[in-house]
């Protein structure tokens, strides 16, 4: 597996796992609420955040709703007029890309447009990306490719022969990294298959992350553990906020903890040895079991099995030396319950 550049921090599988902050919609086209959120995504300790660069002419059909979920109740918006409620001037974005970087943070975004690819180059980006809906944009994906940066790539409805055809185009236009992430639209458990993260890790050189769809952070956990590289998780001020994503978003204090969940779980998946902790081999020496005297020994009698047996702690001769010892005589006389070293056997 290839270790992936991104803004300095290096990303894969020898690597910390690389904690991607998601406002794209949340931030709510607001300058004010993207910089405080750029804040919000540094003091939980991610690594980057990432906007959406959309250009609601993209739609060929007006009348195309989505729905929008606060509380209990879901709503029927215009996707049109979402989209036009997102939209930034590129003097307004080299504001919010030169926020994130003073916060130390990577700044990238996802894109559906051309002019979005080369306008986000101008303000110096270091990675793009594409949605789930764009995998089969051949020409967006080539646009991007050309720029020869880093691609991120949400999978959704993509399929493997789909995903080969993305890394090809990207490939043939001039790009070196696709950056899959693994994610879904659904809430059937059986449809999600996370194990897909290793399928992506076994296809392609780099290495392959994973976009959580919602705040239970169940399946960030066991997506870090199948090997993901990269996790994004969408932030917001305030759930209650009349947002896109709202209900599936965690707000800034418990994006904190998530993030700290996450290195917790990854420091405990270690590394792939089997090796003790310095814990257990301390408790080895006082719980493992070393060959002892089951009964009183005289000078000069044999060691049987029923003289001599193992006892705990573990300090003394190990029990696979049993056979070794046994049939040999004692060489001075032996209590119960003492262990047995090599000075007391001839």
């Amino acid at each position: 597996m290839m270790e992936i550049n991104i803004g300095g921090r290096l990303i894969g599988k020898n690597h910390p796992c690389y904690l991607i902050a998601e406002v794209g919609t949340t931030c709510m086209g607001d300058l004010g609420k993207a910089l405080k959120l750029i804040k919000a995504a540094k003091d939980a300790g991610v690594d980057a955040i990432k906007f959406q660069v959309i250009d609601p002419s993209q739609l060929s059909d007006e009348s195309v709703n989505y729905p929008v979920k606060t509380g209990e109740i879901t709503t029927q918006v215009s996707m049109k007029d979402m989209f036009q409620k997102l939209v930034f001037d590129e003097a307004t974005w080299a504001k919010i890309y030169k926020e994130a970087k003073s916060e130390g943070l990577d700044f990238f975004a996802t894109v559906d447009y051309i002019e979005g690819v080369e306008m986000l180059d101008r303000i110096g980006v270091d990675a793009h990306k594409i949605g789930a809906w764009d995998s089969t944009y051949k020409q967006l994906i080539e646009a991007i490719g050309k720029t020869g940066k880093p691609m991120y790539a949400d999978l959704g409805p993509t399929s493997e022969v789909e995903a080969h055809d993305i890394v090809d185009w990207y490939k043939k236009s001039g790009g070196e990294t696709v950056l899959f992430m693994h994610d879904f639209h659904t809430i059937d458990d059986r449809q999600m298959n996370l194990r897909a993260i290793n399928k992506l890790n076994e296809l392609f050189p780099w290495p392959a992350g994973f976009s959580s769809p919602a705040q239970d952070a169940d399946l960030d956990i066991a997506a870090l553990a199948l090997g993901a590289a990269y996790i994004e998780k969408r932030l917001i001020l305030d759930r209650t906020d009349f947002a896109f994503h709202a209900h599936e978003s965690l707000e800034p204090a418990e994006l904190k903890a998530w993030v700290q969940r996450v290195r917790h779980v990854e420091s405990a998946l270690g590394r792939a040895v089997i090796e003790p902790s310095t814990a257990d081999l301390e408790g080895s020496k006082k719980y493992y079991r070393s060959l002892c005297s089951v009964s009183d020994i005289r000078a000069g009698e044999v060691f049987t099995v029923e003289n001599l047996g193992a006892k705990r702690p573990g300090i003394g001769m190990p029990t696979s030396m049993q056979n070794a010892v046994l049939g040999k005589k004692a060489v001075r006389d032996i209590s119960i319950n003492t262990l047995i070293t090599p000075k007391d056997f001839s």
